[in-house]
């Protein structure tokens, strides 16, 4: 009996030792960074907004040669290959961007109501 209350005794002092790494508390970014599934930042995401826009800027310029000269076979293959880019492109940022810049303006339009209803609430 003694033995079991010896054991017990050390577990429940074990587990009071290693509770002290949960006063350490992250910031939600730091969490958000340590979650398996992430792969780009903000400011990544907007880079590749950035680069589409570019890839789609550079097809266009690219079409007014070929309306200039639709004879010439290598400017069909650089706008499909650049189209092409833009398109894989966009799918990353669909599926890695888009619905972390929903959520953020999300809680933005939150907070901003949120601001609205104390500014109301003050007034009155």
């Amino acid at each position: 009996m003694k033995i079991l209350v010896l054991i017990i005794a050390t577990c429940f002092s074990l587990n009071a030792i290693t509770d002290g790494h949960m006063d350490s508390k992250k910031h939600k970014k730091e969490k958000f960074m340590d979650n398996p599934n992430y792969l780009m930042s903000f400011k990544e995401c907007n880079e590749t907004k950035e680069g589409i826009a570019g890839l789609l800027a550079l097809n266009e310029s690219i079409w007014k040669d070929i309306e200039a000269n639709p004879e010439n076979e290598d400017k069909w293959i650089e706008v499909s290959l650049i189209g092409d880019l833009a398109a894989n492109y966009s799918t990353i940022y669909d599926v890695f961007c888009k619905d972390m810049i929903n959520h953020r303006m999300k809680l933005r339009m939150m907070a901003d109501k949120k601001k609205k209803k104390e500014k109301k609430n003050n007034n009155n």
